[in-house]
């Protein structure tokens, strides 16, 4: 089969209420689908609850390895493909940027990982797949009352619940750092995710976050272990690794 000219930009199929959700079951066993093993963008999140099973992505030419009772949430944008999809139990869940409140989508471009990679204990892979099994029953159900606003309300509370556990673990790992260095360099990585195309320069995005460049520089540098240059050139160079991968392309391009 030949290659698509161009990376596809996949946008949600069968939506309702800017979600698709659908379980994972063992009868889809096996390797992926044509369609999603070949290098291609996403225009929402993307997330995986695995229940029991495995799957391997790449995501931006990077490896990602979810197994057993843990969580995948990737970003809009990102370059990404299914390896080899083994789900035994689980959920896929995508939904709109639209669908998230500011607080919620704050939250998530902060994150200072590339994708969210969450393992989860037994009774909370648990919960959070009695959550979206509830969802499911809403979103399948066309005579459900106020059918939109109720599987809107259930995603976000489960978006909620994924970006508090994802919240726990970071606030572990940064416990030895202020909370004013904490908080600017989340805000430093928003901007970043939405200016990464624009090559932005280290005084303009100090400027932006109302620092200086020095003490933007070495706040970055304490949290993440590197400088705000080496941040800006692995943005650049991942969107420059999105592009390249496609065919119809020059490298000038």
């Amino acid at each position: 089969m030949n290659s698509p000219s161009r990376i596809p930009v996949h946008g949600m199929k069968d939506k309702f209420a800017e979600v698709y959700l659908t379980p994972l079951a063992a009868e889809k066993l096996g390797n992926p689908s044509y369609e999603v093993a070949q290098a291609h963008r996403h225009d929402y999140y993307y997330c995986v609850l695995l229940e029991q099973g495995a799957f391997a992505f790449e995501v931006d030419f990077q490896p990602v390895q979810l197994t057993s009772q843990s969580l995948f949430l990737s970003y809009p944008g990102q370059l990404h493909r299914v390896v080899a999809a083994r789900p035994e139990r689980g959920w896929y869940l995508a939904f709109a940027p639209a669908l998230l409140d500011e607080p919620l989508r704050d939250i998530l471009e902060q994150c200072l990982s590339e994708v969210m990679l969450l393992p989860l204990a037994p009774a909370q892979s648990a919960g959070w797949g009695a959550l979206l099994q509830h969802a499911y029953s809403v979103y399948q159900n066309g005579n459900q009352l106020f059918r939109q606003p109720i599987l809107q309300a259930l995603v976000r509370a489960f978006v909620y619940q994924v970006a508090a556990a994802y919240l726990l673990g970071e606030k572990l790992t940064l416990r030895t750092h202020s909370a004013r260095q904490v908080a600017l360099t989340k805000a430093f990585k928003q901007l970043l995710r939405h200016q990464a195309t624009a090559r932005p320069r280290p005084a303009a995005l100090a400027a932006t976050l109302c620092v200086s460049a020095s003490y933007l520089n070495y706040t970055i540098r304490a949290v993440t272990g590197f400088s705000v240059t080496y941040h800006l050139q692995q943005a650049v160079m991942r969107e420059a690794q999105r592009l390249l991968a496609e065919p119809d392309l020059s490298v000038n391009e």
